[in-house]
């Protein structure tokens, strides 16, 4: 039960280690869709090496907003409340939540019964790059996001870069 209580705990933080980040939303409500149905659900983080952390960390039921377009849950310590996601193409979308110092962003992908998502790492990406897509590190080493535009740009520069080789951070497995 303690291990339990520790994973709840840092599932969150990891979440909030990806490091393309926005001041504002970028995905308002007419931009977002609804990708992954709503359901009851389980949530498993992955560590560093794609490798499951002890199992399941969280299981409720997440809702999708019809107006306001956010996936939530009444279930305590839902990781990803009031999300969005936005269809890069295909079955791989950009996912948005907020954060307690702003917006973060991640690669979602959607499968019949599950959901996985990948936090991107800016440093991966070159400074020709990101000046391509007209971002800039900050001092701490986090890409700030000003548009919509740039954040795809971005998203489709990283993946074209790993080629593939995306790890998975996170599985959402639906239940019921």
């Amino acid at each position: 039960m303690r291990r339990l209580a520790q994973l709840l705990l840092l599932a969150p933080v990891l979440m909030l280690a990806g490091c393309f980040t926005s001041e504002v939303e970028l995905i308002g409500a007419r931009d977002a869709r609804r990708a992954m149905p709503p359901g009851e659900y389980t949530h498993t983080p992955f560590d560093t090496e794609g490798v499951e952390w002890g199992g399941v960390t969280w299981q409720g039921r997440i809702d999708y907003g019809f107006f306001s377009r956010r996936y939530t849950s009444d279930t305590p310590n839902f990781p990803h409340q009031n999300s969005r996601l936005r269809r890069l193409s295909g079955d791989i979308h950009i996912g948005q939540w907020p954060r307690e110092d702003g917006i973060g962003y991640g690669i979602v992908f959607i499968y019949e019964d599950m959901t996985t998502y990948h936090q991107p790492d800016c440093h991966i990406l070159t400074a020709e790059q990101l000046a391509a897509a007209g971002i800039t590190r900050d001092p701490e080493g986090f890409c700030t996001i000003e548009t919509l535009d740039q954040l795809e740009q971005v998203i489709r520069t990283y993946l074209e870069l790993l080629d593939g080789d995306v790890r998975i951070d996170g599985i959402y497995r639906r239940v019921r």
